[in-house]
């Protein structure tokens, strides 16, 4: 596999080089190489909510749908497989963002975090030759206010990008990417994502893989959000240290 990374540059285009051209690739894959290492195997409690920064881990996150706020509730609905509760992206949104963002965010409105590492398992529903993708979203404090994770199929100059909406339109702030999400259809995928305020360290993985990394010290903290940009997935067990 080939990387490549982008580097937001101050003329207002991102300057885009093969792999190891920049100096702080290594930083960054060393990073998420020692995140990937942490054992995904633990054996914690069912459910614990409350602590953070302490590698104590939360569950539960679908046990009550009253949390979850969608910023259109007919694009979402929730179903029973086997036991389990999936959330699920079914449509387009007809909520237009006030700026240029994802149209298809649902937020954990119950809680708010200063770092945290989050695992999912993510679904890619719509495959149409397009760009597909599926999104997280973190640091929230509003509609104009937060990170995304967005995970598109190919590498360009806004998808397959980590993004800061910082009360405008969304602006890529990646360090290093791979050159895009490699979402098979009808197929599950671990999704990883990890941010840590204090270095501004953002480090996603998908399937156990690095994809995305950035560092920005903006936004502090705050909501987490799951969706698309435009498309539509499933979401289930999650979870967050």
């Amino acid at each position: 596999m080939r990387f490549v990374t982008s580097i937001p540059a101050t003329n207002g285009f991102a300057a885009t080089t093969s792999r190891w051209q920049n100096g702080g690739v290594k930083k960054w894959i060393a990073m998420t190489i020692a995140l990937a290492a942490v054992a995904d195997a633990e054996s914690p409690p069912k459910r614990i909510v409350g602590t953070q920064g302490t590698g104590v881990v939360e569950r539960g996150f679908f046990d009550d749908k009253d949390a979850w706020k969608p910023g259109d509730p007919a694009a979402w609905k929730w179903e029973e497989r086997e036991g389990e509760r999936v959330l699920c992206l079914v449509k387009q949104s007809k909520v237009k963002p006030p700026v240029r963002s994802p149209f298809n965010l649902i937020w954990f409105e119950k809680k708010s975090w200063e770092g945290f590492d989050l695992q999912v398992e993510v679904r890619l529903t719509k495959f149409d030759k397009g760009n597909n993708d599926l999104c997280v979203a973190f640091a929230g404090k509003g509609p104009q206010e937060f990170y995304y994770a967005h995970l598109g199929e190919k590498a360009d100059q806004v998808h397959h990008q980590i993004h800061l909406v910082n009360h405008a339109d969304r602006k890529p702030i990646t360090v290093w990417r791979s050159e895009g999400t490699p979402w098979k259809e009808g197929t599950w995928h671990k999704l990883r994502v990890v941010h840590r305020p204090a270095t501004g360290e953002i480090a996603v993985m998908f399937d156990g893989e690095s994809v995305l990394t950035a560092a920005d010290k903006t936004l502090t903290g705050g909501k987490i959000g799951l969706g698309s940009f435009d498309d539509t997935g499933e979401f289930r067990r999650i979870i967050i240290r």
